[in-house]
């Protein structure tokens, strides 16, 4: 009987004229990209949806260790939503990871966020929203090199959308910095006011991992929310970056903790139907009741202080109004000009005066000519002029028709 022979051919290893390997096999690595995921189309509180006690906490973080630290397979780990993990790890479970963030990234920077000329890119694919509106939400953070970024996500759903509003989603750890805030360590609530009434902060932030489980000094609470997004930061200046972040601020104001501010702001709709009617007396008396509060901010000090009494006074006209400070207009600057969004109600430029009058303030209205920045609007404009007498602690105010 015949047998078939079986033969196996074992190619050449070695190359006969290098002595070099002609065959080898690359081991490949893993690049991971690690996420928690939940049926939650935000997958916001997907970490602690699913890891819920102490003992589910371990067993996960010790997973990750056991599939990722000292592993040769992998070549690199990319993880988001980190600070909870972090936050409940325990001594070196996952002491492999650099974290990045707004504070101390200069590297990677570039890649997130949405850039100018991408925003301009996406914005040209529709007619519904024009550029201007989405710089005006989105747009005011900076990276290391001071390039401006867009929030990437609220400028995804606005045009899928087709309106501009507030996306911006509230997440655990806000709510935690919240908590911080209204304990007021080292009186941050007054640089809140501060930063709401449009006066950036100059302060040198020291950073912020997401390792810490306190916050105890307002260096920290406010690195911890520029890290979030809620506060932009470059070259050493803090402030609130955008129109949807602004609204989450004047929400915040709102609220009873914030104690005499929220009973101020809660008082700002009276303010503008006063202006509109050209009522002095109740401007007047609202604003005094402003500058007779116990806070801080509003000592008077300086011009800003004032102008933080106005913003605050008038912070319900934000949904209403186009609100502009310090804008160049004629052959100056005037303190604020308010656009309607409705251009049924009167638009008007406000000036303001320290132990001056208000005339003084409308006479500057004139020959600086701020009126030419109302000069295509048909509607109804007014100049107002307000003054302050730091002796007598009083407040004028002085109301004319633009022509």
């Amino acid at each position: 009987m015949n047998v078939a022979r079986r033969v196996t051919i074992i190619p050449a290893t070695v190359n006969l004229f290098t002595n070099n390997l002609k065959i080898s096999k690359n081991k490949k690595k893993v690049a991971a990209y690690a996420r928690v995921s939940t049926d939650n189309e935000e997958q916001i509180s997907s970490y602690e949806a699913q890891v819920d006690s102490e003992g589910e906490r371990k067993e996960f973080l010790e997973f990750l260790r056991d599939l990722l630290k000292d592993k040769p397979y992998v070549e690199l780990a990319y993880m988001t939503g980190v600070l909870p993990i972090a936050k409940y790890s325990a001594g070196s479970a996952l002491n492999m990871f650099d974290e990045y963030n707004f504070l101390n990234d200069s590297n990677y920077d570039k890649y997130f966020g949405f850039t100018n000329e991408e925003v301009k890119n996406l914005c040209s694919k529709q007619e519904k929203i024009s550029m201007n509106e989405l710089k005006e939400w989105y747009d005011g953070y900076k990276t290391q090199g001071g390039h401006e970024i867009y929030n990437p996500r609220s400028v995804v759903y606005a045009l899928k959308r087709g309106i501009c509003q507030s996306y911006w989603t509230n997440t655990g750890p806000m709510d935690e910095i919240i908590y911080y805030v209204n304990s007021d360590i080292d009186s941050v609530k007054n640089d809140i006011v501060q930063m709401t009434s449009g006066i950036p902060l100059d302060i040198k932030l020291k950073g912020y991992g997401a390792e810490r489980k306190e916050l105890n000094t307002k260096n920290q609470i406010f690195s911890a929310m520029a890290v979030y997004g809620f506060f932009s930061y470059h070259n050493e200046t803090l402030e609130i970056p955008n129109k949807e972040l602004r609204i989450k601020f004047d929400d915040a104001l709102e609220d009873k903790s914030m104690g005499a501010v929220s009973e101020l702001v809660l008082k700002s709709n009276q303010m503008l139907k006063a202006t509109i009617k050209k009522d002095t007396a109740t401007m007047e008396k609202l604003i005094q009741e402003a500058h007779d509060i116990n806070i801080p901010i509003i000592k008077y000090n300086d011009e800003n202080s004032l102008a933080c009494v106005i913003t605050l006074v008038y912070l319900s006209a934000r949904s209403k109004y186009k609100i502009v400070r310090e804008m160049e207009a004629g052959a100056g600057r005037a303190d604020f000009i308010f656009y309607p969004n409705d251009k049924s109600k009167p638009a008007f430029i406000l000036e303001l005066k320290k132990n001056s009058s208000p005339e003084e303030a409308l006479k500057q209205i004139k020959e600086k000519r701020y009126a030419d920045s109302l000069k295509d609007y048909t509607g109804q404009k007014l100049a107002i002029g307000i003054s302050y007498d730091s002796k007598l602690k009083n407040h004028k105010i002085k109301i004319e028709d633009i022509n």
